[in-house]
């Protein structure tokens, strides 16, 4: 029974454990996860040289590793407060998403902001569960899924996550662009500050996952600054609320299906961020710094989006700007009417925070890619980050024509499959230690611990 493992799609050396000590004695990058050598650099887990190109390009701490398991030798990463800093991915998008809550779905401030903190904080707590899982077993969330789908319905699995990570990455360019374009009215349009976002994302996602983590611990700050200069502009006026215009049970619905395909997405991701940390990581403390980090802030920064659509729909200036340009514009109108060219310059800060977000989709999606079509494994990361980049680029454009409207559809979407990336996971009842590389390689799409039976002597 037992499979060829490199013939299934799993790197060789999956076991970290039966490295032979002359491994230990190589000189590696514990955070890019490639061996550097006097001539040559080759990627840990496979027997493939790098050609001089590569070779440079690793030097220069670009991250080569697609979704190869890492070896226990790799996974040193003790800082693990990163997961308490994942507020900067994406202050501005998640004041965007806020917004839809009053301008899309009709309720009022008073009626969201219960649903959004309590529907956070709950739905939150499959993705800090998944999220501790990472540093037991060194692999990307793509690999795990394979021990509850088997090898050919992962693929399936592993298209639908890549899907929602595509519409979030969507959604933050979209945002980006619109902030962008309102810096200076005339001069850059949305479809140029789109395209600026995303170049700009792509460079950091292209570089892995020591830059994105370098960019996240600090792009909190200046996230935080323009968060609260905005919050001190618009706080006179956000008591102007629309009154509620929904009727019936579907906004309602629509909320949580909202909020239960973001938090969900992330289960479906959180793991490639968390494989290089020490496999004796302190699970509580992750999930916490977790919890705090994204969950809190999240539900803050979605309230205070549901406040400003709120407002928007009461204020003429305010409703002009969201015709014109959406919740870039209208915080753009905040900003600059009260500060002038200090506000723009808010306003231009507050529009970069976005490429954090846009940088971590395209990082996570040049991976998913991988498992959707295992071929790609032949490709290098770097190469699909490129591709990812365009893709994103040509249909983020198009979407940003209407954004309230398409960002509702492309949710919608959403919402129907990101649970399948999350439930089944948690419910397969599966613990690491039962994860062994023999269960990983299974053709059939059973789940994981029906699969691990089938090997019990």
């Amino acid at each position: 029974m037992a499979a060829n493992l490199e013939e299934h799609h799993l790197p060789n050396r999956l076991d970290g454990q039966k490295h032979e000590s002359s491994e230990m004695s190589k000189d590696i990058d514990t955070e890019l996860g490639v061996e550097r050598k006097k001539d040559a650099v080759s990627i840990p887990g496979t027997s493939e040289p790098v050609n001089s190109f590569w070779q440079k390009l690793v030097n220069l701490g670009v991250e080569l590793r697609g979704l190869e398991a890492i070896p226990l030798e790799l996974r040193v990463t003790s800082i693990f407060s990163h997961y308490s800093q994942k507020r900067p991915w994406g202050f501005f998008r998640k004041i965007g998403i806020g917004a839809a809550t009053t301008l899309g779905y009709g309720l009022s401030l008073a009626q969201a902001a219960p649903m959004i903190i309590c529907l956070q904080l709950i739905l939150l707590i499959p993705s800090c569960y998944i999220l501790t899982l990472a540093p037991l077993l060194g692999m990307r969330q793509w690999c795990q899924f394979r021990y509850v789908y088997g090898k050919y319905f992962n693929q399936v699995i592993s298209f639908v996550g890549l899907l929602g990570t595509a519409i979030f990455g969507i959604v933050a360019s979209v945002t980006g662009g619109q902030t962008l374009a309102s810096v200076n009215p005339g001069t850059l349009s949305i479809e140029g500050g789109i395209a600026i976002i995303l170049l700009i994302a792509c460079f950091i996602g292209f570089m892995g996952y020591k830059v994105l983590h370098g960019f996240a611990r600090y792009a909190w700050i200046p996230a935080a600054f323009g968060v609260i200069i905005l919050i001190g502009c618009a706080g006179d006026q956000l008591h102007q609320e629309a009154p509620s215009r929904a009727t019936g049970a579907r906004p309602w619905l629509s909320l949580i299906s909202l909020t239960a395909s973001i938090l969900f997405t992330w289960g479906g991701i959180i793991g490639d961020y968390a494989c290089y940390m020490l496999k004796k990581a302190p699970r509580f403390r992750l999930a916490f710094y977790f919890l705090s980090g994204f969950g809190i802030i999240f539900s803050l920064l979605m309230i205070l989006g549901a406040a400003l659509g709120g407002a928007a729909l009461m204020i003429t200036t305010w409703a002009t700007a969201l015709e014109r340009g959406g919740t870039g514009a209208v915080v753009g109108e905040i900003l600059i009417s009260r500060l002038g060219g200090f506000g723009r310059f808010v306003l231009a800060i507050l529009a970069l925070t976005l490429v954090i977000t846009s940088a971590r989709d395209i990082y996570s999606i040049s991976l998913a890619a991988q498992a959707v079509v295992p071929y790609l494994e032949r490709v290098y990361r770097v190469i699909l980050a490129l591709i990812t980049t365009g893709v994103l680029i040509g249909v983020a454009i198009p979407a940003s024509k209407s954004f309230i409207s398409s960002l509702s559809a492309l949710v919608s979407i959403l919402s129907y499959t990101s649970g399948t990336t999350v439930l089944p996971f948690l419910l397969s009842g599966y613990g690491p230690e039962e994860q062994t590389p023999i269960a990983w390689t299974l053709l059939s799409g059973m789940m994981a611990k029906l699969s691990h039976q089938e090997f019990q002597p």
